[in-house]
């Protein structure tokens, strides 16, 4: 028999028996409740019926993703990763460690990455969320609570400050005009760069889908994210990029802020 673990530090597990039906969300009547502010209320639905394990999206607003492809409905089996939005979780034989040989583990453990061109590469690190990335996104949410700056603000100051970036910044772009919406640690030298607008601008008209653009501007590496309306965020890696699964974790983060600061009429959106 197999059983759903979520890999958020907590170490739930849920049997997945013949004829399980297990409702994630954050809501309370959810089996699989969970606290993520950027996971929905009812997320998504798994269940058993006959041999067939199923997980059903149920419209989030962030997404349900099998082994890194987001789906509406996919077929599960033993060592499958999912992950909610940005809480992550994994199909394991009953009373069975995370399983790091299965089928999730195929490519290693890894996630695809899309290209900008769409097609996909394998990514050189897993998309897994350890102990401390946990802690530290524990941080970045009481900030978010407690208030103060704006959203988007606090989410580049937790970049630069916990994580493995020493530059951040979002931005717009509306009608050929970029915005800086906030900026945290040494990206001034790519946003003054002439490469910068030249890059955003001639993108902004043909992004239908999520890119990750990996460049050079200013004489810095870059990484420039874009999802469908939200502004970019471009990225200044340290010593190392961040790993995958640092990475698929800041869009939701940044579609969290955004949601934040529209609220509180903290943006002018676009």
């Amino acid at each position: 028999m197999l059983e759903l673990i979520l890999l958020d530090g907590s170490g739930r597990r849920f049997s997945l028996a013949d004829g399980t039906e297990l409702k994630v969300g954050v809501a309370a009547q959810c089996a699989v409740r969970l606290s993520a502010l950027d996971v929905s209320r009812t997320h998504a639905l798994v269940t058993n019926r006959n041999g067939r394990l199923i997980v059903l999206d149920l419209g989030s607003t962030n997404g349900t993703f099998v082994n890194g492809k987001r789906v509406k409905e996919a077929e599960l089996a033993a060592g499958d990763l999912l992950r909610f939005s940005s809480v992550m979780a994994q199909v394991v034989p009953q009373g069975g460690d995370r399983d790091g040989d299965g089928r999730a583990a195929a490519s290693n453990g890894q996630e695809p990455r899309a290209s900008p061109a769409g097609d996909t590469t394998v990514s050189p690190t897993s998309d897994t969320f350890p102990a401390p990335v946990q802690e530290s996104l524990a941080s970045l949410l009481f900030r978010w609570s407690a208030g103060g700056c704006s959203a988007q603000e606090e989410l580049v100051r937790w970049l630069v400050g916990q994580r493995r970036v020493v530059g951040a910044a979002v931005l717009e772009t509306i009608k050929g005009d970029i915005t800086v919406v906030a900026a945290e640690g040494e990206v001034s030298a790519v946003l003054e760069d002439p490469g910068c607008e030249a890059l955003l601008i001639a993108k902004v008209e043909s992004t239908a889908t999520p890119e990750e653009i990996i460049t050079t501007i200013g004489g810095r590496t870059v990484v420039a994210m874009r999802t469908p309306g939200l502004p970019w965020l471009l990225l200044v890696p340290g010593a190392a990029m961040p790993e995958f699964g640092e990475l698929a974790l800041i869009a939701p983060l940044l579609a969290v802020a955004r949601r934040l600061d529209l609220g509180r009429g903290e943006t002018a959106g676009g």
